[in-house]
């Protein structure tokens, strides 16, 4: 039995035939088809062995080099790449496995660190604009299932040693630990507020989905102590089977700002 036998599974609707092939190669090497290291079949076998054409198949191992999950050697081929380690999973997109009490496994892949020069809603809890913002976007691989788009806002008076860093020691860390670790800074609040939103084509680009898809936007709001705000996230959440945990503790008296939207307040 093929891979494509194995590990087909209709795509959900509206999805690209890319985005699909590229999910059924993703579960193949997740559930050890290919091992790190493995050579895949080449673009003109994958044309033959799934019903998808040529330049499908190269875009979805475009895309799966992009993530890192495959690398593409000039003339030799295309082979899995070394196991990515999962984080912990991060305070804002922690969604339950089938036993309802554990946590999904999370890869990360940082896209781009950038000073931003633009305002936005990250503006009114950092106090900045301009390029004194730095903008950290990454992807997040949701066990395999699903991927989740974050923009994470600092200020770049207190954190731009963050944009000296290579792109890829961002792969591999829970940010909010980094600025616990490195800056001395634990995170202690937490607001958060969930709103129904339909993506735009940059961001349905990066989750794998049709643009004007309808799923979740989650807006997080960080702070040490009561009103020193930290950071800001915009977290882009595709439609998925899978059960978001907000917060554990009730709310409490807030006395900082809230997101545009309905929140739940976190206090660690």
């Amino acid at each position: 039995m093929n891979f494509f036998e194995k590990y087909w599974s209709p795509g959900l609707p509206g999805l690209p035939k890319y985005a699909h092939l590229r999910e059924i190669l993703r579960t193949a090497i997740q559930h050890g088809y290919w091992k790190a290291g493995d050579k895949l079949p080449t673009e003109i076998e994958l044309t033959r062995l799934t019903p998808f054409s040529l330049g499908t198949v190269q875009r979805a191992l475009r895309s799966l080099t992009e993530e890192g999950l495959v690398m593409r050697l000039q003339g030799n081929g295309t082979f899995v790449a070394e196991e990515r380690r999962a984080i912990d999973s991060p305070l804002h997109c922690r969604f339950l496995d089938d036993d309802g009490v554990s946590y999904l496994p999370i890869f990360p892949k940082a896209l781009s660190c950038n000073r931003i020069g633009t305002r936005g809603p990250w503006s009114d809890y950092l106090g900045q604009d301009g390029d004194n913002i730095i903008c950290v976007a990454r992807r997040l691989d949701i066990n395999g299932e699903f991927n989740v788009y974050s923009k994470f806002y600092l200020n770049a008076d207190r954190f731009g040693s963050i944009v000296d860093q290579p792109l890829s020691s961002l792969d591999r860390v829970t940010l909010k630990t980094l600025l616990s670790g490195e800056f001395n800074l634990p995170i202690t609040r937490m607001v958060q507020g969930l709103i129904m939103t339909k993506f735009s084509r940059d961001v349905a680009k990066v989750i794998g989905v049709s643009p004007g898809t309808t799923g979740f936007m989650l807006e997080s709001v960080a702070s040490a102590g009561l009103n020193n705000h930290v950071y800001y996230l915009e977290s882009f959440i595709p439609p998925n089977r899978r059960k978001l945990v907000v917060s554990d503790d009730s709310p409490t008296e807030r006395s900082q700002p809230v997101p545009r939207h309905t929140a739940r307040e976190r206090i660690d």
